[in-house]
């Protein structure tokens, strides 16, 4: 098989070198990030806890407070360092990556994060408030609600990062599609089958009797579904 242009034959033990020295390079800059962060995690936990949580801060244990600013530091980090690990990825693989591999993987990078941020900004600021608030009001008739401080913000990460995940879509839409696994065409004719799909789907997986939480999700399942469409003729 034919190497991509550009790639050298190197021992194993060369490329495990370079694997550590350039995650080093990433991982520097990100535990410094990570160090200052945690000066601000206070602020930051309060900014949080008044945006989606509609009761008061319970802490259950002497460490959790600190275990929690750690756990905001490290996530801010890891955010604010997500262009630096993905440039310091591609530059590791893309030696072994033919012009074409490498030139759509550039062309992906960028609405891939817009993605996952889009996706990051409604779960924070749509439905992590929708499930604190019902969730909290359906178990005030049985009991005091007092939440764990760390056990909801690892509520609310996971939220957001998943939200982030499944922003993704398009861009696997957009892959099976490249790679001829199905076909815009046929999509485009099945779109009243696909939205119904979706709302079912949305009915699943968010049981709200108000409804709100399944429209909403099954709107954004349509948006990322027309997304990928449009996304399919450009690249």
């Amino acid at each position: 098989m034919n190497s991509a242009p550009g790639d050298e034959e190197l021992p194993l033990v060369e490329h495990v070198k370079e694997l550590r020295t350039r995650m080093i390079i990433a991982a520097v800059p990100v535990a410094l990030i990570s160090a200052i962060a945690f000066f601000f995690s206070g602020w930051l936990l309060q900014a949080i806890w008044k945006q989606a949580v509609p009761v008061p801060m319970t802490i259950y244990s002497p460490m959790e407070l600190i275990f929690t600013k750690l756990t905001l530091s490290l996530a801010c980090a890891l955010f604010l360092g997500i262009p630096l690990i993905i440039y310091e990825a591609f530059m590791f693989i893309g030696k072994g990556l033919y012009p074409n591999e490498k030139k759509f993987l550039v062309k992906i990078v960028l609405p891939s994060f817009i993605l996952f941020a889009a996706g990051a900004i409604i779960a924070f600021f749509v439905a992590v408030p929708l499930i604190f608030k019902y969730s909290i009001f359906y178990s005030t008739d049985v009991a005091l609600p007092q939440i764990s401080v760390i056990k909801t913000i690892y509520t609310i990460i996971i939220l957001v990062v998943g939200f982030g995940i499944v922003f993704q879509f398009p861009l696997l839409l957009l892959f099976s599609i490249k790679m001829g696994l199905v076909k815009a065409q046929d999509l485009r004719g099945k779109r009243k089958i696909i939205y119904g799909a979706f709302l079912a789907f949305a009915l699943i997986i968010s049981p709200d009797p108000s409804s709100i939480s399944e429209l909403l999700v099954a709107a954004m399942l349509v948006l990322l579904f027309e997304i990928s469409l449009v996304m399919s003729r450009v690249f």
